[in-house]
């Protein structure tokens, strides 16, 4: 269930709603002038006309890439991989469930067109991270290699979610994802253009997109979510028996409890697969995608941070402005590493974070590398971290309070459009 809902997190690839200005201490970067947006590159037309699958499988065929095509074939599997996971979503009936943060996905989740079976998340977390593996293998090299730049007008990006090969009503990549993990961008005319030039700085950003979201499916394989989801999927089917059956014979209810507390069964799963053993193999894996998209992340600043022009900026550095017109507050690379560097501490054993209760720490990296189970009474009251209790120095807050504090009340958002 976790693993299909942080697939969301490509939602960072469209525009979304300004961030509320802040006061700023210190000198404020010179911007190098900007200059105006670029031609669409072909394949944005494309994209528009014929869809995400249609590209992808062209892309896929060709023997040789340029690096701007190495990087649309990287954007389109990590786009296709967003296109199935919401459909399946949105066939299953789970939408609501999987995705709430997703307000504007079409159709009625209601109404599921696919049964949900117990292996449906072991199934999808799989299928994500055979994806984000593809994604990855056609950046490789593409941030390091020589320059290149692959204008995309977003409002081309649509996925077909009905799967019926045309573009429909809901469908736009910018209607489904708008507001979704980072702020909306200033609305435009349905007509005007939204053009964001991505670039080398960009690949390094996407290679580190997919290593989150590899991780997070390999922690929740970690679970093997399948057992958990069956017994709550058996169970669920003798109350909608009972429900049935009481209201054949007229035994009617003022309170649909499977409706209004449908909450209660993914949460009852989450809660089961917590009990049980986590495989090292699998949280090993999720620790070392999280370090290698800390890595990335840098590079992206480093490279960014390095650029001598101001053109449709998708993540701007200090010098340069968001193609959109999206603001982003001077000193967020900065600000942003910092917060790097506490979670690679947390990764690697060298700091640790403090338990609730008293200030002693836990040893995060250590659970990664020989973990047990976390049941949540356990995890409250302390005897289920017990083994992991450290005397590591604890992680203090003075990093992620100077980057809450830079971009204010979409910090969450932000934190997601950056990984």
């Amino acid at each position: 269930m976790c693993s299909a809902r942080l697939v969301t997190c490509f939602a960072a690839l469209l525009a979304v709603s300004p961030i509320a200005a802040h006061a700023q201490d210190g000198p404020v970067t010179v911007k190098i002038t900007r200059s105006d947006a670029p031609a669409v590159d072909p394949i944005s037309a494309r994209i528009g006309a014929e869809g995400i699958a249609a590209v992808l499988a062209d892309l896929k065929s060709r023997d040789a890439l340029a690096p701007k095509d190495r990087f649309a074939l990287a954007g389109l599997e990590f786009l296709a991989s967003l296109e199935a996971a919401t459909r399946w979503q949105m066939e299953a009936g789970a939408a609501r469930v999987l995705m709430p943060l997703i307000g504007n996905v079409p159709g009625d989740s209601a109404a599921p067109r696919e049964t949900f079976t117990a292996d449906a998340v072991t199934r999808e977390s799989e299928a994500l991270i055979a994806e984000m593996d593809r994604a990855r293998s056609a950046l490789d090299g593409v941030a390091d290699g020589p320059e290149f730049g692959l204008a995309i007008d977003l409002n081309d990006l649509w996925f077909d979610l009905d799967g019926n090969g045309a573009r429909d009503d809901g469908e736009s990549a910018v209607t489904i994802l708008r507001g979704v993990f980072m702020p909306r961008a200033p609305e435009t005319e349905a007509a005007e253009a939204r053009i964001v030039r991505f670039d080398n700085a960009d690949a390094a950003w996407l290679s580190a997109y997919t290593h989150l979201i590899s991780g997070a499916g390999e922690l929740t394989l970690a679970f093997d979510p399948e057992p958990a989801i069956a017994r709550v999927l058996e169970t669920y089917a003798k109350l909608v028996e009972a429900q049935e059956k009481a209201a054949s014979a007229g035994q009617y209810s003022s309170m649909d409890g499977l409706r209004i507390f449908s909450f209660v069964d993914p949460a009852a799963a989450l809660l089961d697969m917590l009990h049980q053993q986590p495989d090292p193999q699998h949280t090993r894996a999720a620790r070392d995608h999280w370090l290698a998209m800390i890595a990335d992340n840098r590079q992206f600043w480093d490279l960014a941070e390095a650029e001598t022009d101001n053109q449709a900026e998708w993540i701007p550095s200090d010098a340069q402005d968001q193609a959109l017109d999206v603001e982003f507050p001077d000193r967020l690379g900065e600000t942003w590493r910092g917060v790097l560097s506490d979670g690679e501490a947390l990764l690697t054993s060298e700091k640790s974070f403090p338990f609730w209760r008293v200030p002693i720490g836990v040893d995060l990296g250590a659970w990664l590398e020989d973990p047990a189970p976390l049941p949540l009474t356990g995890v409250v009251q302390g005897w289920a971290l017990d083994p992991y209790f450290t005397d590591a120095p604890m992680l203090t807050p003075e990093n992620w309070t100077r980057f809450s504090r830079l971009v204010g009340s979409r910090t969450g958002l932000m934190m997601f459009m950056l990984n």
